[in-house]
């Protein structure tokens, strides 16, 4: 690899750990938010809105974790999102699981 190649690869990583560092405070809601969907389910009501916004929350995450070198939590993130595309009782069950999972599996970057 040449020089030039590491100094933008070098780049590159000090522009997405920028990234990364700036875009916490909203993961971290994300992440509450999926949390908190989760317990909705757990308790057997799960309402249509923050069905519907976890969903679009677990959308993005699915996109955006890999970017980040996360790519088990983009795993995650994308079984979150089909459960809740179209949610079946036993499935909504795992939700808890699959969200703690999720923070675990990105927990070294918070």
């Amino acid at each position: 690899m040449k020089k030039s190649e590491i100094l933008k690869n070098d780049q590159i990583d000090n522009v997405l750990a920028t990234l990364w560092k700036k875009n916490l405070p909203t993961l971290r809601e994300r992440l509450d938010l999926l949390d908190h969907t989760a317990s909705l389910a757990a308790s057997g009501a799960l309402p249509e809105e923050p069905r519907l916004e976890a969903y679009s929350i677990a959308h993005k995450l699915t996109g955006s974790l890999g970017m980040f070198g996360y790519h088990q939590g983009t795993d995650i993130a994308r079984k979150i999102e089909q459960i809740l595309k179209a949610p079946t009782p036993t499935q909504l069950t795992t939700l808890t699981a699959l969200t703690k999972e999720l923070r675990t599996s990105i927990s070294a970057g918070l």
